[in-house]
C-alpha cells in the first residue's frame, strides 16, 4: 500500500509558539507515519504573490496560446497548484484573524483556484454549474482562535473555507477545533494532541 502524501500549509503570523503550526505538524506526522511524504509550505515566511492583471490575463488565455510572459505570470500559481494535485491529504494550519482567514492563506486559495485547472464551468441543457476538479483528497483545517467559537455567527472563516475548497472538488473537509487554545490547561491540550493521532489513524 502506497504511503499517503501530505501537503502542510502554515498561515499563522507566529513562527514560534504557534498553536496551529504545532497541531498541524502533529497531525501531518501522524498521517504520514514512518513515510517521508510531507511537503510543507510556509505562506508567511515565503509569501505568495497576490493576483494581479498579468495573472488574470494569463489564466484566462488558453494554455496552447499563452506567451512566455504569460507562462511566467502563472509560474508560482502552477507550482502551488501542482503541489496540491500531487497529494492525498492537505493539512492547513490557520488561526482566525478578525473573524476570517489570514491574507497569506487567501493568497494561496486565489492562486490554486484556476478555471479549467482546478474547477470548470459546465453548460448543458439545464442550468450551468461548477465542477470541482481536485478529487480524492482529505483536507484537515487546524484552527485555534482567541475564543471565537467555530460555527458561531461571527465565524466567517470555516464556512468560507468549506465552500471554496468544495468549489474546487475538495468536499471532505475536517476541522480541528482548537478555539480558545491558549486558555486550555495542560491536560486539555494533551487530550487534543492525542485526539489528532486517533483521527489520523482512522483516516
Amino acid at each position: 500500500m502506497t504511503a499517503p502524501r501530505i501537503l502542510t500549509l502554515y498561515s499563522s503570523g507566529r513562527t514560534t509558539h504557534s498553536a496551529s503550526r504545532e497541531l498541524a505538524d502533529r497531525l501531518s506526522q501522524a498521517l504520514a507515519g514512518d513515510a517521508d511524504a510531507i511537503v510543507t509550505r510556509d505562506l508567511v515566511a515565503n509569501p505568495l504573490p497576490f493576483v494581479d492583471e498579468a495573472f488574470v490575463d494569463a489564466a484566462f488565455t488558453p494554455p496552447s496560446t499563452r506567451t512566455e510572459a504569460q507562462i511566467e505570470a502563472l509560474r508560482v500559481s502552477t507550482e502551488v497548484m501542482n503541489e496540491l494535485m500531487g497529494v492525498d491529504h492537505v493539512v492547513i494550519a490557520t488561526p482566525m484573524y478578525n473573524y476570517s482567514i489570514p491574507a497569506a492563506l487567501k493568497a494561496w486559495i486565489d492562486l490554486v483556484a484556476r478555471a479549467n485547472e482546478t474547477f470548470r464551468y459546465v453548460f448543458d441543457d439545464g442550468d450551468p454549474y461548477v465542477e470541482g476538479l481536485v478529487k480524492n483528497k482529505t483536507v484537515w483545517i487546524v484552527m485555534p482562535t482567541g475564543g471565537t467559537a467555530l460555527g458561531s455567527e461571527i465565524d466567517y472563516a470555516t464556512g468560507y473555507l468549506k465552500y471554496v475548497l468544495g468549489f474546487m472538488g475538495m468536499t471532505d473537509v475536517r476541522f480541528i477545533d482548537a478555539a480558545g487554545w491558549r486558555e486550555f490547561d495542560d491536560a486539555r491540550k494533551d487530550g487534543l494532541r492525542e485526539e489528532l493521532k486517533a483521527l489520523a489513524a482512522s483516516a
